[in-house]
Formats: structure tokens, C-alpha cells, sequence
């Protein structure tokens, strides 16, 4: 099956490892308070507030917390048809467990993530059999949750956290805050907006896009200098919660590492008929997994990183992390008799060079040196301690 996008020489293998988190979806319960509490705060001052905000509510409310919202099941429908047509097919291929994997976590939206993405990628949609990772043993998808060594030094621990703090902080916020007060027409009322509030404010508008497409509500209150400082924030917070601020946020994406190299490494000796191998997750599973592939730029976030700093900034989440976030990894075969094998990665949509390689294909026996310390000698259970 010829993928149309390499030299001739380079023939697809029929094999996808698809890794996606969740796509677009309600808040979260603790979101939707947030911006409860703060509609309450503003309140007393409905008559001085933009037009829309007077008599506004939520079009969400409780019932739907974290779930995939319709936008996220058309986003995934629609991003079948694309793989559809990157995987060489022009129409819907045949489900069969021989040849096709599709597992998510126990978080019910990933499982209606992957099932939304099926009705579009399979003609048999109906008999497609879901794998569902147990809730407290699963070290592929949410090792995050089974690494004691992370939950302790880095997700329950507030010091992990001090460039987000300290930036929280900064005369950059307080600026900020200033100017959303001035936006709400509240300039000379006895309000004042934390960081927090600001970030809730941030939330608000990018669901609003998220979910309808508009943004004549929340995000006509921010302004580029808003978006900029609420976006660096949310780096910060990202960076080292599951991006490169820490070592052991990405090192614990080994196992998935190894999962995906040794799908691959079993197709090329034969020993595999999978064609697919498609995991539905979290951002908490991707960035670390681009993080370690080096994709996730590994310098060093500061709070007092200069406005030059923060505009030339390599991690960004809007980029690496975005909703519908997804990796693909594919393999190839050259055509000529034991031709070798040849992988190529794209981060969302895009093909990008592997880092290590510099090459957008890369040979498989390549990857498994530059990767070998991942794949043979890392240690989850012992890192994780």
C-alpha cells in the first residue's frame, strides 16, 4: 500500500500507532466553579459590566463535567476520515482484532474518544472490541498516577511548582489584572483580580472557542497582552507539572516508549499482523512522550524569564499540547529485497523531523540505539520508588 508521501523507494508497512488525548470536552467540575465563584464576585456590579455579561449564564453546567463535548466527537469523526486517507485507504477499513487494537483508560471520555474515532475509521464500527485499562494498574496510559516518586516530588508538592508562583506574582500579572478591571469597566470599583482569577477568565474564553466557536463572550475581555502573559502562566505551570522541568515527568513515559518500539520492532520480523495499535489518553500521557522523544524542549522555564525570553520560548502547550492533541508513529519499508525498515513520527498532523535522527524518516535499527537506554535498561518501578 503506497502512502503517496515519500519517495518512491519507501513503501507504507500497514502499521499506525495512534496515541490521542482528549479532545474537545466540557470543563471540569473544578473549572465550572471557578467561574461560578467568579460571576458571583462580579454580580454586584452587573450594571457596570458589558452588555453580554448582564443576565449571562453558562452554557454548561455540572451534569456534563469533563466530558467529550459534540465538537470533540465531530473532531474525532473527522480526523478518521483524515487517517483514513494518510493510511492509503479511501474508504472505511474492516475491523477485526487481528489487525487493529484500540485501547483507552478507565476516564469514561476517553473511551467515547475512541469509539467516536472508530465510527468513521472502521465500516464495522459495531464490532470493534474496546480495552480498557484498570484504574489503579495502569502504568501505560496514566503512569502518572502509579509513579509514588512523581506524586510525591512533583504533583503533591507546592515547591514544584515556584517559577508558576513567583510568575503569579510579577508586576506582569498585577498589569494584567489591571487591565481586566478596566475591560470589565470596573476600573474604579473595589475589585481585585488574582491570578487565578485571570486564569479562569483564560479557561472561559478558550472553551468558549473550543466548544462554539465564538468569541464575543469571555475572550472579548482579554486583550494579546493578556493571552501572552496567561499563556507563558500556563507554560510555567505545564512545564513543570508534565513537561521537561522534572526528569521524572517524561522518563515515566517509558513503558509507553517501549509498548509503541516493540509493536513495531514484532511488524517488522513478521511476527505481528496489527495494523493498528490506537491509544486514546490524556495530556498527561502525550507531552511527557513528546518530552522524552525531544520534542518538548527541556530548557528552563523561569519566572523571570525577559519579554524576549518568553516570545522565543521552544515549549509552548498551545503547540505541543493543544485540545485534540495526537501522535502518530508510522513504518515504513524500503521496497528492495530486505529492505530496512524506516519510521516516521507526526506531533498533530505535522511531520516533523525525530529528534536524534534530524530526519522526518528514520531508520528503525537507528531508533533502537538512540532510544536504547529507554527501551532496555530505564527502570519504572525502580525510578519511581
Amino acid at each position: 500500500m503506497e502512502s503517496g508521501r515519500h519517495h518512491e523507494s519507501i513503501q507504507y508497512e500497514n502499521l499506525t500507532v495512534y496515541l490521542l488525548f482528549d479532545y474537545s470536552r466540557y470543563p471540569t467540575g473544578g473549572n465550572i466553579h471557578e467561574i461560578y465563584d467568579l460571576l458571583g464576585r462580579l454580580k454586584p456590579f452587573e450594571d457596570l459590566l458589558p452588555a453580554w455579561m448582564k443576565n449571562y449564564t453558562l452554557p454548561y453546567n455540572l451534569s456534563v463535567q469533563g466530558e467529550l463535548a459534540v465538537a470533540g466527537k465531530d473532531e474525532l469523526r473527522k480526523l478518521g476520515v483524515r487517517f483514513l486517507a494518510r493510511s492509503g485507504h479511501n474508504r472505511p477499513v474492516a475491523y477485526s482484532k487481528e489487525k487493529y487494537r484500540i485501547a483507552h483508560t478507565y476516564v469514561a471520555r476517553t473511551r467515547d474518544s475512541a469509539i467516536a474515532f472508530a465510527d468513521s475509521f472502521f465500516g464495522n464500527p459495531e464490532d470493534v472490541e474496546y480495552i480498557e485499562y484498570p484504574k489503579n494498574k495502569d502504568i501505560l496510559l496514566r503512569f502518572f498516577d502509579q509513579c509514588p516518586r512523581y506524586q510525591r516530588e512533583v504533583k503533591r508538592n507546592q515547591t514544584a511548582q515556584a517559577q508558576l508562583y513567583q510568575f503569579q506574582n510579577s508586576s506582569a500579572m498585577t498589569k494584567v489584572a489591571q487591565w481586566l478591571k478596566q475591560s470589565l469597566g470596573l476600573h474604579e470599583e473595589n475589585i481585585q483580580f488574582s491570578a487565578k482569577d485571570l486564569m479562569t477568565v483564560q479557561s472561559a474564553c478558550a472553551f468558549d472557542i473550543a466548544l462554539y466557536h465564538h468569541k464575543h463572550h469571555w475572550c472579548s475581555v482579554t486583550s494579546k497582552t493578556f493571552i501572552r502573559s496567561l499563556d507563558y502562566l500556563d507554560d510555567l505551570e505545564e512545564f513543570y507539572w508534565i513537561g521537561g522541568g522534572y526528569k521524572i515527568n517524561y522518563e515515566m513515559a517509558a513503558l509507553l516508549l517501549r509498548e509503541i518500539f516493540n509493536t513495531m520492532k514484532e511488524k517488522s520480523s513478521g511476527k505481528s499482523t496489527l495494523a493498528g495499535n490506537f491509544f486514546f489518553a490524556h495530556a498527561e500521557t502525550t507531552l511527557p512522550l513528546m518530552t522524552l522523544l525531544g520534542y518538548g524542549d527541556r530548557a528552563l522555564l523561569l519566572a523571570n524569564a525577559t519579554n524576549a525570553d518568553i516570545e522565543s520560548r521552544r515549549f509552548r502547550t498551545s503547540i505541543l499540547s493543544p485540545f485534540a492533541a495526537n501522535i502518530e508513529f508510522h513504518l515504513y519499508k524500503r521496497k528492495s529485497s530486505g529492505g530496512e525498515f524506516y519510521v516516521e513520527i507526526l506531533i498533530n498532523e505535522k511531520e516533523v523531523p525525530i529528534p536524534g535522527c534530524g530526519r522526518v524518516l528514520c531508520k528503525l535499527s537507528e531508533l533502537e540505539r538512540l532510544w536504547h537506554y529507554y527501551l532496555k535498561t530505564y527502570s519504572f518501578h525502580q525510578d519511581c520508588l
